[in-house]
C-alpha cells in the first residue's frame, strides 16, 4: 500500500475510533475510495436511529479540497437509497472538522470543491454528536 492510501486508512480509523467512543455504531468501507461500481462513503454511523454518511478526507496544509464530481455522485446515490445525511470529514494536523455535503460548491468542471472558508464553519466531533443528539431530543411539550 502505498504511503498516501495508508495515511488515508489510517485517518479514516481515527476518525472511526472517535465516532465510536462517542456511542456510535461505525462500519468502515473497504476501498470506498476504489473505481468500484457502486461507490460508498468511507465511514457510515449510526446512533439512535440517525445514519451519517462521511466521506474522509486528509490534507497536510490547509486549503480547499476537492472530490470528483463521479464520487460525489456515487455517494450522492448511496445516501438517497440509505437516507443518510453526508458529511466530509476534513482532518489536517490539530484539526478534524465535519462539514455537511451541502456547502460543497460545483466547480466550472462539473467537479466539486470545499473551500477553506466552509472547512473553517465545520464542527468538530462534539457538534456532530450535539447534531445527532439532537435529531432525537424531544421538547417536554411533545409529551403533553
Amino acid at each position: 500500500m502505498n504511503q498516501r492510501k495508508s495515511r488515508g486508512s489510517s485517518v479514516e480509523r481515527y476518525v472511526l475510533s472517535l465516532l465510536r467512543d462517542r456511542g456510535f455504531a461505525v462500519i468502515r468501507s473497504p476501498a470506498s475510495g476504489s473505481k468500484r461500481k457502486d461507490p460508498a462513503p468511507d465511514l457510515v454511523a449510526l446512533k439512535n436511529g440517525v445514519i451519517l454518511l462521511i466521506e474522509v478526507k486528509s490534507r497536510r496544509k490547509t486549503g480547499h479540497i476537492y472530490i470528483t464530481k463521479e464520487q460525489v455522485a456515487g455517494i450522492l446515490e448511496f445516501s438517497r437509497k440509505s437516507g443518510g445525511e453526508l458529511f466530509l470529514a476534513v482532518k489536517h494536523p490539530k484539526l478534524l472538522k465535519f462539514i455537511r455535503f451541502q456547502e460543497l460548491k460545483k466547480t466550472d468542471g462539473g467537479n466539486y470543491v470545499v473551500t477553506e472558508d466552509a472547512i473553517e464553519r465545520g464542527v468538530d466531533v462534539d457538534g456532530l454528536v450535539r447534531y445527532v443528539e439532537s435529531k432525537f431530543s424531544k421538547t417536554l411539550d411533545t409529551f403533553l
